[in-house]
């Protein structure tokens, strides 16, 4: 009487403290969440979109400022008449070219013609552009763009620097009538963009990239490591369409176990898409320190008086329990503790018993009383050991084992059904066959006869048991040392 309820008090203090443990995670779990949700809030509807504009505004002025030279030079009366003119005198486009470059600081300005093909640039006439010559196909592109796009914008190398990109805008040139006569436009330096985003990125503690309309990234800081198309990126890969199909707005999303704040917006201009990232915030590593300072202190107390407990009856508590779960001579599952087994495997979802199949077969022991009455009960016991053990050898971790009473065993088969359970058994009874007990140069034949059946339905384990049954003794009449499985 004493020791029952001894084990019933400390189960009770052990419950008590857990149960103070988990109202004090759950408290400061639930403050940690709000605080955080709090933040953001403020980061994704505040301070983020204002980051954005603010970052809009400002590159906004490197970005347009081209178009509008490029603009500027495909309507000037000068490049029509020039052109119209026969381009008699190509000194007159470079020193033309040479004060559009001296006047709006761009670091180089060009013109195309569509009647000569000769590429001018403010020191010099190149030479001529081909529709034959790959880096020549922006020209014939441009030549191409509908009746209501007047430029394009791209990034190419540099033609007086081959190891430096720029950005491109080219513009396109018309007579008076509206027919297209060649293509001017000025260069910016990609990297003059880039160091303007690491600025923008030190001054904000943003991520701040562009990508275009494909979702390839086609600006973006030193800091920059992921792939280069927004689809292949994790976590906001799903994103893509959506991000590309609309102007501008807030996402949020994971990258490494961390949540990333984003806003888009888009660059009509360019066709681009800035992207500004809010990944860390410093009051969020406060919070989360206070958080991990408060579960640490409700921890550490907890531990040290499970511990206590667990030093005191954790032993005890586990040798009560194992011999009430295990059976003595085979030290397998025994009755009681099989039985809840298959009631937890009830309960657990349907995955087990209703979606995937479950099989049970019942092993007996063919002509044991013969066996303890010629040998004796210790060697029957013996036989007994020696065929729990071929068949836990034979199992998968995630079968059962049951000795069920006498000579006879359970075995619990999940993600198999009675046709692959028969399988199992068939070759389980061989190798019983082939694996006599010897014993004080004895030699002792055994087999076993198998009876399987596979669970229907919501049935319990009774039921179960009794098909099973009904096929071990299909086994044991059509001569034993065999396996069959439970038909209709």
């Amino acid at each position: 009487m004493n020791s029952p309820y001894r084990l019933t008090k400390t189960r009770a203090i052990i419950l008590f403290t857990l149960m103070l443990l988990g109202a004090f995670l759950l408290i400061s779990w639930s403050s940690y969440e709000v605080a955080r949700q709090s933040l953001n809030n403020e980061i994704e509807e505040n301070t983020l979109p204002l980051t954005s504009d603010n970052v809009y505004s400002e590159i906004q002025q490197d970005l347009l400022r081209p178009i509008f030279v490029s603009s500027l030079m495909a309507h000037d009366t000068f490049v029509r008449d020039w052109v119209l003119d026969h381009e008699k005198d190509p000194n007159a486009m470079i020193r033309y070219l040479s004060e559009i470059d001296r006047r709006f600081d761009t670091i180089f300005s060009f013109f195309v013609s569509d009647k000569t093909d000769r590429y001018y640039d403010p020191k010099r006439v190149l030479e001529t552009v081909s529709e034959k010559v790959r880096r020549d196909q922006w020209y014939f592109q441009a030549k191409s763009l509908p009746a209501d796009k007047s430029y394009f914008i791209d990034v190419r190398l540099d033609p007086e620097d081959h190891a430096r990109l720029d950005i491109f805008v080219n513009y396109k040139v018309q007579d008076y009538q509206g027919n297209f006569i060649g293509l001017t436009g000025i260069g910016i330096s990609v990297e003059k963009i880039k160091a303007l985003i690491e600025k923008y990125e030190q001054r904000y503690n943003r991520v701040i990239y562009f990508v275009d309309k494909s979702g390839q990234v086609v600006l973006h800081g030193q800091s920059f490591k992921r792939a280069m198309n927004i689809r292949q990126q994790p976590g906001i890969g799903p994103l893509t369409t959506s991000i590309l199909t609309v102007p501008g707005g807030s996402y949020q999303y994971r990258d490494q176990g961390r949540q990333v704040l984003l806003n888009t917006r888009l660059l009509p201009e360019f066709d681009w898409y800035l992207m500004v990232e809010q990944r860390d915030h410093p009051l969020q590593r406060v919070l989360y320190m206070t958080l991990l300072k408060n579960l640490g202190i409700g921890a550490a107390v907890s531990v040290v008086f499970l511990l206590l407990l667990w030093l005191t009856i954790g032993g005890y508590q586990r040798r009560l329990e194992h011999m009430a779960t295990t059976d003595k001579l085979t030290g397998v599952m025994n009755r009681q503790a099989f039985e809840l087994r298959f009631l937890l495997f009830q309960r657990r979802r349907g995955s087990l018993l209703t979606g995937t199949p479950v099989a049970l077969a019942i092993i007996d022991i063919d002509h044991f009383k013969p066996i303890n009455d010629y040998h004796g009960h210790g060697i029957g016991d013996r036989v007994i050991q020696h065929i729990a053990g071929i068949i836990q050898t034979s199992l998968r971790r995630t079968d059962s084992l049951c000795r069920w009473g006498g000579d006879e065993f359970l075995v619990l088969m999940p993600d198999c059904d009675s046709v692959q359970a028969l399988a199992r058994m068939a070759t389980l009874s061989a190798l019983i066959e082939q694996s006599p007990l010897i014993f004080d140069n004895k030699t002792i034949p055994v087999t076993v006869s198998c009876g399987v059946a596979e669970h229907q339905g919501k049935e319990g384990v009774d039921a179960l048991m009794n098909r099973a049954d009904i096929a071990l003794y299909q086994a044991k009449q059509r001569g034993r040392n065999r396996a069959e499985k439970w038909e209709d």
